[in-house]
């Protein structure tokens, strides 16, 4: 086995409940305290030697959030299009201007 993959398997099993996917919103909060503290201590030291686990850890965030948001359009897209259905559905009925209370006088017709 290469020395790089030897070495992670190593100490993944103490990295793998500090460094992970995030997949529960729990998980994503976890991941944001870590890089609280990562940033409160590597401050703009682009030297550091945490700095790449700082980027690592960013990213993994940012991966969680953008599939999160993704989700909630999704799902919003998904709700207005059944508003849409019920609004416009073939149960609907049809309207006529002689039903209007008032009419708008600005109104032309068209």
């Amino acid at each position: 086995m290469a020395t790089g993959i030897q070495t992670a398997q190593d100490i993944w099993p103490q990295l793998s409940s500090v460094v992970f996917v995030p997949r529960t919103e729990s998980d994503y909060q976890q991941l944001s305290i870590l890089q609280d503290e990562l940033i409160n201590l590597i401050g703009e030291n682009e030297n550091h030697p945490l700095m790449s686990l700082m980027e690592v850890v960013g990213a993994l965030l940012e991966k969680y959030e953008s599939e999160q948001e993704a989700s909630e359009r999704e799902a919003w897209s998904s709700l207005s299009m059944q508003m849409l259905a019920r609004a416009y559905g073939e149960d609907e009925p049809q309207y006529t201007t002689d039903m209007l209370k008032w009419v708008n006088p600005d109104y032309e017709g068209k």
